[in-house]
């Protein structure tokens, strides 16, 4: 008898019927659309779960603030932008009775003097090229400040999380922040609202005419500038800018925060007497922002014609560096193009030294009156130093007025009253926390003669 072949018997089993398994060896199912499916669950079930983790950090952070407010120990914190004056606008809110901190990612070559200093954790992070692994450790920090902080100080570019661009603060950071109850106040350094076309309307000279790579330095872009201010309506307590600042954030308020621990600074007036040479500082951290072309210029004119003047010029160094320079000259050059004066300047005046700056109009001063910097256009320059050599100008009276005005107008107390009364009038802050807070102003105004500046209105109200 025979048989058939038993692979006749048998179903040809292609390899689309056999089921599927996982690179975990376990069998899934061969239905059409099975993994996309997995994934959209797994997406949504991961939303829902981070909306409700949120939603509780918001709440215990919101409920920490009230508590903090209500029992009148509020804390502030000054971030995340390295900026010299950080750690002393903490120090200003201590005055004031707040506890207070200064916290930073990374740092520049001027200082790294801040009260937390997260450099090693980030440069780690950055080393490994994960953004994912950035931005789990930013959220973590921004959690962790979210439930001890109840006033958060920004500059206008960016805040703890990572930005969605180039310039600006986070929109999840500023929702969540504005969701916790917690005050925000966001303040100009100058490249962080400055755009080109905004800056070219000033007229001459200005910043951008001479800029090497428009786009590199500055927000530049109107339209970025336009985006990073609008996702603050509504949810900032307050913009603040000073000085040619405030031509680019519309409706800030105009308020002077460059502090200085003028204890920390020797004041010792030049003596200089005719036949000498001259010695100016200058101390630019890139030259075509400070229009060191044109002092130059100036310079090497006069060296032209016989005069004893000598430029000593530093960069890319430290601040303590820069100061130690300032001692060994007769005055320092601060800028001649931006048409403000500097935080370089008001360091040189604590010590007693005359600045020479180009200041476009009166309000680039907190006190035209008695300021006492020389002002100097591009086109002054040479007649301005010509009068310096020639005992024109007292550059000892001068330098003995310019320590008397940053002790009354940029001291840490200084700054702190104004501080303090900006957040009177915009905080919203219980009763007897004002009450308190308007106190420590008046003692710090009274106890060291200092003031707290004209009162002006918001740029751009009637």
């Amino acid at each position: 008898m025979t048989t058939a072949p038993i692979e006749k018997d048998r179903q040809r089993v292609t390899p689309s019927d056999e089921p599927q398994r996982s690179s975990q060896g376990v069998r899934e199912p061969s239905k059409p659309g099975f993994r996309p499916a997995m994934v959209e669950h797994y997406r949504v079930a991961k939303t829902a779960a981070t909306r409700r983790l949120t939603d509780a950090l918001v709440k215990k952070a919101r409920s920490a603030t009230q508590r903090r407010l209500a029992r009148g120990t509020v804390r502030t914190l000054w971030a995340s932008t390295p900026i010299l004056t950080l750690p002393l606008l903490a120090r200003c809110d201590r005055l004031l009775g707040f506890r207070s901190s200064s916290l930073v990612f990374n740092t520049y070559y001027v200082t790294r003097s801040f009260d937390l200093n997260l450099i090693l954790f980030e440069g780690a992070l950055r080393l490994t090229r994960s953004r994912p692994s950035l931005a789990l450790f930013r959220w973590l920090v921004f959690a962790w400040a979210l439930l001890r902080f109840d006033v958060f100080n920004y500059f206008y570019d960016r805040g703890l999380l990572l930005s969605d661009q180039r310039y600006g603060i986070n929109p999840d950071e500023l929702d969540l922040l504005s969701r916790s109850g917690k005050r925000l106040y966001t303040y100009a350094y100058g490249a962080d609202v400055r755009s080109r076309e905004l800056t070219l309307a000033l007229g001459t000279p200005n910043l951008c005419q001479e800029c090497p790579q428009p786009g590199r330095f500055c927000v530049c872009t109107t339209e970025m500038l336009d985006s990073s201010l609008k996702r603050l309506a509504g949810r900032a307590t307050a913009q603040i800018a000073m000085g040619d600042m405030t031509a680019y954030v519309p409706g800030c308020r105009d308020i002077h925060y460059w502090p200085l621990d003028t204890t920390k600074f020797i004041a010792n007036p030049p003596t200089f007497r005719l036949g000498e040479t001259l010695r100016i500082a200058h101390a630019p951290n890139h030259s075509h922002f400070k229009g060191t072309g044109h002092l130059l210029q100036a310079i090497d004119r006069l060296i032209a014609e016989g005069e004893k003047i000598e430029l000593v010029s530093i960069q890319g160094v430290s601040n303590k560096r820069v100061l130690e320079l300032f001692s060994t000259c007769h005055l320092v050059a601060d800028q001649f193009v931006a048409g403000f004066h500097g935080y370089t300047a008001l360091e040189a005046m604590a010590m007693s030294r005359p600045v020479l700056c180009y200041l476009r109009d009166d309000h680039m001063m907190i006190d035209p009156t008695t300021c006492p910097i020389i002002r100097t256009s591009p086109d002054e320059i040479y007649g301005t130093l010509r009068n310096c050599l020639h005992g024109t100008i007292d550059l000892e009276a001068i330098g003995r007025s310019g320590r008397r005005y940053v002790e009354r107008y940029y001291s840490i107390e200084a700054v702190a009253a104004r501080l303090g009364r900006l957040y009177l009038e915009t905080a919203n802050f219980p009763g007897e926390l004002n009450a308190r807070l308007a106190k420590r102003i008046d003692t710090l105004v009274n106890e060291h003669h200092v003031l707290q500046g004209c009162s002006k209105p918001p740029v751009g109200s009637p």
